[in-house]
């Protein structure tokens, strides 16, 4: 792999070191190729090691990376091989209810078994992603994390390369509701915060059905906050969503 270019610091700065960083698995490295340690892609990028921890993740969603336990990032497909993509085929506000339907019947199990598997590791992305979930500059990248670091829990390769996608896809429409495609009302730090805090604490007591009951009530509240409810899919909440008010 080559030097990568300048790259400009935006807020999409993770796609951009995303988009690089897969032009060159996909031009310059075969199947089952390790890749230089997260301090060197971040020095060789110029960024953060948070940045290229998420861009990483966002590869792994799409099937070009995987992440052995104490081995490091390797390549885990080449182009030629099919990835899938959230096609949007149905109206916006029929797209968000599917995404949620799907989140409800992949996360919930995913916090499950991220209760039982869990390690010290697994605990540690958590805390961190929820230490910088509070601040409005860091808050979607935090949320990101914390639910990649969730399915990287479960120790299921399936739910970690799926939920990282489906969280990107939701942050995606959040952006798109925020422009005026729908509405969303955006909720305090701290309540957000609280929410994620009782799905950390369930998976650190190591009780799974805590963790699904904390990953159900927050489900319901994101989904709430696009005025939309999900039906069939457990027990929804019953305590009150303050929003920021951003008039």
């Amino acid at each position: 792999m080559v030097k990568a270019p300048s790259i400009p610091r935006l807020p999409y700065l993770v796609s951009t070191v995303a988009a690089e960083l897969r032009d060159s698995v996909r031009d310059q490295l075969s199947l089952g190729d390790k890749l230089p340690t997260e301090a060197a892609l971040a020095e060789r990028f110029g960024v953060s090691r948070t940045v290229i921890r998420e861009a990483v993740a966002t590869l792994r969603t799409e099937g070009l990376l995987e992440t052995r336990q104490g081995s490091g990032i390797f390549v885990a497909r080449t182009r030629q091989e099919l990835v899938f993509r959230f096609a949007r085929t149905a109206a916006w506000e029929q797209h968000l209810r599917s995404i949620y339907e799907l989140r409800f019947g992949l996360e919930v199990a995913a916090a499950g078994l991220a209760a039982i598997y869990r390690i010290d590791q697994d605990l540690q992305e958590l805390q961190e992603a929820l230490a910088t979930m509070a601040a409005p500059d860091t808050r979607r990248a935090a949320d990101l994390r914390f639910h990649t670091a969730l399915a990287a829990a479960s120790r299921n390769e399936h739910y970690e390369r799926l939920l990282p996608l489906l969280a990107g896809e939701l942050s995606v429409l959040i952006r798109e509701a925020h422009r005026g495609s729908g509405a969303y009302r955006i909720p305090p730090g701290d309540f957000l915060v609280a929410e994620h805090r009782a799905i950390h604490d369930a998976i650190f007591r190591q009780d799974p059905d805590a963790a699904r009951a904390a990953m159900e009530a927050h489900l319901h509240n994101s989904a709430r906050r696009f005025d939309i409810e999900i039906r069939g899919m457990g027990r929804p909440p019953h305590s009150p969503m303050p929003t920021e008010d951003t008039r």
